[in-house]
């Protein structure tokens, strides 16, 4: 790289950066509903909130194209976190939340990437950090996690990488965002919910959890196949946050190559994985299928078909 290049990427992230600072806020919910707002350049003072565990697990949550901290997804999973009081939980949250579309993404990764650094160097450990990320929230997350290793000369490793449902993005959007993997992060999973149109197969971690085959929910009844699309989606969601919710290890789900060869029994004894912040496994690779239940609560007390 020669000098004028460095230059030119440098001053290109710092547009970036003074673009994402007008875009988002980071709201730390300390005592839900009580929360304290901070900007990319006051993130780090986070690290000195009397509320924030410093050696406490952290979950930052970046939402999808059309969300709000009003949606009722959204506040699911905040009320979900908030009964678990050993995390400290941040949403990510748009005023505008039209701001969070593909071409918009890289400056918005940069931001969080920049915020994140500041904390880290404040003192927080980011192997504590978990980037959770539904849609293309999981693309953008994913994508931050990358620039802190790249920023940082990896000193800053993410320890676990979280994206429900990434969203598909075409060729052009993913040369330039890139999409998730498993080396964005110390430890990165998926759960992945739709695969016709919005969902990303190809986007995925160490571990990926093809929920009831991963391509469309059968409880997604819809008569328009976006709406359908939607539905099968947001479930991602939904199995999340329900995960997040139970106290006991859910969604138990069997390691297998395919839909047809789950359903056919014959992967019945192959490693089990659960979804959610009680199935956290550094040790476990591959993909995993899982059925569920057509109504809440959704996980099955079985793995096998």
């Amino acid at each position: 790289m020669t000098a004028k290049t460095a230059v030119l990427l440098f001053l290109l992230s710092l547009l970036s950066i003074s673009y994402a600072e007008n875009r988002f806020r980071f709201i730390f919910y300390h005592d839900p509903p009580f929360a304290t707002e901070y900007d990319v350049p006051s993130f780090r003072d986070v690290y000195h909130h009397p509320y924030f565990g410093r050696n406490r697990p952290t979950v930052m949550f970046h939402y999808g194209i059309d969300q709000t901290l009003g949606s009722p997804e959204i506040i699911a999973l905040l009320n979900a976190y908030g009964i678990n009081g050993q995390f400290n939980y941040i949403i990510i949250h748009y005023a505008d939340p039209s701001a969070i579309i593909p071409n918009n993404a890289v400056a918005l990764a940069e931001g969080v990437a920049a915020a994140l650094i500041s904390l880290f160097n404040e003192g927080y450990n980011s192997r504590l950090m978990n980037l959770l990320g539904w849609s293309l929230g999981a693309q953008i997350m994913a994508r931050a996690s990358r620039r802190v290793q790249q920023i940082s000369n990896r000193q800053h490793v993410i320890g676990r990488l979280t994206g429900l449902d990434p969203w598909a993005l075409n060729v052009i959007q993913s040369n330039q965002i890139g999409i998730l993997s498993p080396d964005d992060a110390y430890w990165t999973e998926s759960v992945h919910t739709e695969g016709n149109s919005r969902g990303d197969h190809d986007s995925r971690g160490h571990l990926a959890f093809m929920v009831n085959g991963g391509v469309e929910q059968p409880m997604c009844q819809q008569t328009l196949p976006g709406n359908r699309a939607d539905c099968s989606h947001l479930f991602a969601l939904t199995v999340w946050t329900e995960s997040v919710r139970t106290a006991t290890p859910s969604f138990p789900s069997l390691q297998c190559t395919s839909w047809p060869i789950f359903l056919s029994g014959q992967c019945n004894n192959n490693q089990i994985a659960h979804i959610g912040r009680t199935g956290y496994n550094e040790g476990l690779r591959g993909i995993y299928f899982l059925q569920t239940n057509m109504f809440s609560p959704f996980s099955r007390n079985q793995a096998q078909p």
